[in-house]
């Protein structure tokens, strides 16, 4: 007797997960996917190896019953796809089944959802006919959090009502707290609008290679690793991935120093900051919010060709509003300032890709595609009252900037410099009458002078100078030239 029922016990167990698989494959697999990984190539969201399906079964047992509306993150990916409610369709224990089902198949282990639990659930949230948001749903059951290559991170929070996020170093936190979880979040943060959070800690790389990061938030962030900027996402906005920034750099293996920024203006507040490492093909997150990880537009590749520099005249991100980018064949490149009158930006290797402002008349600031990239000021080079007067170019396409200071004019021609690596050599020179023009070189990277005379701003780029001396006070670097006077410099980066 006790044989028999345990048979038939062994069979009704095999049939319950028999009959949640074939529930499956008839009302959710046209969406899902039978493999569970989104129909049609991926456009709908992914069930195989889904936060969403983690913890207690309340929260995936929810959306079933009731639906779940607006834009959502999985595994990386961005979906604005509706689920219609199944209460209506679908009986408690079937919910149960095709639940317990999911939450132990493609590589998932989770308990089983009884009926009991839906027919409670059902009943708890009769009041609640319409879809939830997702914002609703993550409020009453957040994913669970995943351990993050962030160590010893501590968190400090600033209050203020600024224009654009400021210089954390120079104003002191209302609070200063330990993140045991290595998740960037804002959800403590005291107020909705006007505040800052600074994060800092240690990255630690699992292994030696190329790393990949992304970045988004509304408003603004910036990422440093090793104390070199690594990204920027500039301005006001929103989070949708349309003013996203991703960046890469080789690590070793160990730790390395993180520091992350971030500034919430008015309105909608968030960041997100994804990494990728070697022979990693999903994105892994630092932070609770996600963002879009797929192109937003097509790739227009823009490249000078082999004998002639090409022009970008749109938003460069690290650059000022009238920003010139500039291409020169032997992959160097630079982002000049009609604003400031001054090189903002240098980098080597790829020089833009026109996709994000050619398609749709995209909005916004683009970052280098290149590497390397040096920011090498971002306030005025000459006094004030200076004026930009144009730019013109050579027959290999190659800019001179002009600038009038009084009766002076100065002008800024810029070269591919053959020295058999990356370099760019940079003619100043006035002309006109009137006193001596201080031209600054750099005013945010610290200046010293090699044992060949040459001038290192940071270690990652050194200048070497003919024609002139310059000199440093603080951060400002900078030469002075008298009318009729020419200063050569050669810009070559840290090998």
């Amino acid at each position: 007797m006790l044989t028999r029922l345990l048979l038939f016990l062994s069979l009704a167990t095999a049939l319950s997960a028999q009959d949640g698989g074939q529930l499956f494959t008839l009302y959710c697999s046209a969406c899902h996917g039978a493999d569970g990984n989104g129909a049609t190539g991926g456009a709908f969201p992914p069930l195989a190896g889904s936060p969403w399906l983690k913890g207690d079964g309340e929260r995936a047992t929810k959306i079933v019953l009731r639906g779940l509306e607006g834009p959502i993150q999985v595994l990386g990916n961005r979906y604005n796809l509706a689920m219609p409610p199944q209460s209506a369709v679908l009986a408690d224990d079937q919910i149960a089944a095709i639940l317990t089902h999911v939450r132990s198949s493609w590589g998932h282990a989770e308990s089983p959802v009884t009926a009991d639990q839906v027919t409670k659930i059902r009943a708890a949230t009769a009041d609640h006919p319409m879809p939830w948001t997702p914002e609703e749903i993550l409020h009453l059951h957040p994913l669970p959090l995943e351990k993050t290559p962030l160590k010893n991170l501590t968190s400090q929070v600033f209050l203020g009502d600024w224009p654009q996020l400021p210089d954390l170093s120079k104003l002191k936190p209302e609070s200063v707290e330990e993140e045991h979880s290595g998740i960037l979040s804002i959800k403590q943060a005291p107020r909705k609008d006007h505040f800052a959070y600074l994060w800092q800690g240690d990255f630690e790389a699992p292994v030696e290679g190329q790393y990949y990061f992304l970045l988004d938030a509304d408003d603004s962030a910036r990422v440093y690793i090793d104390g070199k900027r690594l990204l920027e996402v500039r301005g006001i906005g929103a989070m949708d991935g349309t003013r996203k920034k991703s960046s890469k750099l080789k690590l070793t293996p160990g730790p390395h120093a993180i520091r992350i920024e971030f500034f919430e203006f008015m309105g909608n507040e968030g960041i997100a900051l994804g990494w990728k490492g070697p022979k990693m093909n999903e994105w892994e997150w630092l932070s609770e919010s996600h963002t879009s990880t797929g192109p937003q537009w097509p790739s227009i590749p823009i490249e000078p060709s082999v004998d002639r520099a090409v022009i970008y005249r749109n938003f460069i991100n690290g650059a000022s509003a009238r920003g010139i980018g500039v291409g020169f064949p032997g992959g160097v490149n630079l982002a000049y300032s009609a604003d400031h009158f001054a090189p903002e930006l240098v980098w080597t290797g790829k020089f833009m890709d026109g996709g994000h402002h050619w398609t749709d008349r995209g909005v916004g600031y683009e970052a280098p595609a290149g590497e390397h990239v040096v920011e090498i000021s971002n306030e005025s080079a000459l006094p004030a009252g200076a004026k930009f007067r144009g730019y013109q170019l050579d027959a290999a396409g190659n800019p001179t900037f002009a600038a009038q200071v009084g009766s002076a004019t100065v002008l800024d021609a810029w070269r591919p410099a053959a020295i058999g690596q990356p370099a760019l050599t940079r003619k100043l020179s006035v002309t006109g009458s009137g006193k001596a023009v201080k031209i600054v070189l750099s005013d945010i990277l610290n200046a010293k002078a090699t044992q060949s005379g040459d001038v290192s701003l940071n270690g990652q780029l050194f200048i070497h100078i003919e024609g002139a001396k310059a000199s440093t006070t603080g951060e400002i670097t900078a030469l002075t030239l008298s009318p009729g006077q020419i200063a050569t410099l050669t810009y070559r980066w840290n090998p």
